[in-house]
């Protein structure tokens, strides 16, 4: 009957589902003397839980928990140092940007003319110039076109020259196809 109930509580140890004095019952049981031939292996695992007493597992804790709080500590400061750093790059680029924007402005484009009407008319005149000499460039590509009309008597020649070599290139492969049989 005892080792039923040690076998439910080794099952609860090891899901972690036992109380203190649970696990203090199995320590005693696997410390004493009158342990199951079943349950021996478990023998040198408690017989070393007896050995740790509670104040040492206290101090253990203690120990991790400031170890713990330490290196959290020391994290925090390495990346508050590293967010300093990063947002006073952040801070001086945006500073050398508003200065170069303030000094652009300050010397902005005057206006060639005081006048509306004279300025359309200035930009009217150069209009017109730069569309006269696009015009004449265009004039002169004019004979490109002749070349065109040229060149299509050339192109059904060479559609029936194309023609005639893909009749060639049917011949040799009935000729080869005739070779074969």
């Amino acid at each position: 009957m005892e080792s039923q109930k040690i076998i439910i509580l080794l099952q609860k140890y090891f899901d972690a589902e036992t109380t203190l004095d649970e696990e203090n019952e199995l320590i005693t049981y696997f410390n004493s003397y009158e342990v199951d031939e079943e349950l021996k292996s478990y023998i040198p695992m408690f017989s070393g839980l007896k050995n740790i007493s509670v104040n040492e597992d206290q101090e253990l804790g203690d120990d991790l928990m400031n170890f713990i709080l330490e290196s959290e500590h020391k994290e925090k400061l390495r990346y508050r140092w590293m967010w300093q750093i990063v947002t006073g790059i952040a801070a001086s680029v945006i500073l050398a940007l508003l200065a170069v924007n303030f000094y652009s402005n300050q010397n902005q484009w005057k206006d060639t003319f005081s006048d509306p009407q004279q300025a359309y008319a200035e930009a009217s005149k150069t209009l017109d110039f730069v569309a006269g000499k696009y015009n004449k460039a265009l004039a002169q590509l004019k004979p490109i076109g002749k070349l065109g009309d040229a060149v299509s008597p050339l192109n059904s020649g060479m559609i029936k020259l194309n023609l005639g070599f893909q009749q060639l290139k049917d011949v040799k492969t009935l000729n080869k196809k005739l070779k074969k049989e």
